[in-house]
């Protein structure tokens, strides 16, 4: 099975006038690879990000950047070690993330792309997950966003379960040429240290701008490689 995403936990602990930088730790240390969930093919393609980047980034340098003016967009997913392994995590909670990130996404696309359904030329195809799992887990469980998950909550203080899951998880992502299924770009991301709850969104609101501020900035960096005002 195939899994995609960017980390989660690190947008959402972002001040919303933040940039995101790559955090290697200590100086003169190199992040350890990303564990492999088995959403990405190929692990090995990845570096680590600099300044302004994903934690660990891959960016075919043969890519037309600019022939690509629409996108097919995956829907949002939470990749999980069995439906039983996010017990303590409220499921509408989970429901809603992966809800909110598909639609900022989706909105935020359509301000410079057109979001098409089927592959084709100049077509991208981005694919993003939150991942809390490893591919060697015996049981995968994936939880689709649902749009009717989106907005049942109104502000409101985050679960001690759900903050907890936020410090954790990663998100991985790719883009890849729609029709030939060529990978253009693929990047995963974490926080450094996923026990500390300290800079996690303690509100939904926080979450939702922080979502925002993020999709923003990455819709930003591909307008730019593609040419798109």
């Amino acid at each position: 099975m195939r899994r995609a995403s960017a980390v989660l936990a690190l947008l959402l602990a972002l001040p919303p006038g933040c940039g995101l930088r790559a955090s290697s730790g200590p100086a003169g240390v190199t992040a350890a690879p990303p564990p492999s969930s088995g959403f990405l093919d190929d692990y090995s393609l990845l570096r680590e990000g600099g300044t302004d980047e994903l934690r660990w980034v891959y960016r075919n340098p043969d890519v037309d950047w600019p022939r690509y003016h629409q996108v097919l967009l995956d829907p949002v997913t939470l990749w999980r070690s069995g439906r039983g392994s996010l017990g303590p995590v409220p499921e509408e909670d989970l429901l809603r993330l992966v809800a909110d990130f598909e639609n900022a996404l989706r909105a935020r696309l359509s301000d410079s792309y057109r979001i098409v359904t089927q592959p084709g030329p100049g077509v991208m195809r981005i694919r993003l997950a939150i991942t809390d799992a490893k591919a060697t887990d015996p049981i995968l469980d994936v939880l689709t966003a649902r749009r009717e998950a989106s907005g049942t909550h109104t502000g409101g203080t985050l679960a001690p379960e759900t903050r907890r899951f936020l410090a954790g998880a990663s998100i991985e992502g790719e883009i890849r040429d729609a029709q030939s299924n060529a990978l253009m770009a693929a990047g995963v991301d974490r926080r450094i240290d996923p026990q500390s709850l300290e800079g996690v969104s303690e509100t939904w609101d926080d979450v939702d701008r922080r979502l925002a501020f993020w999709v923003d900035r990455v819709c930003h960096r591909i307008e730019r490689r593609t040419g798109t005002p």
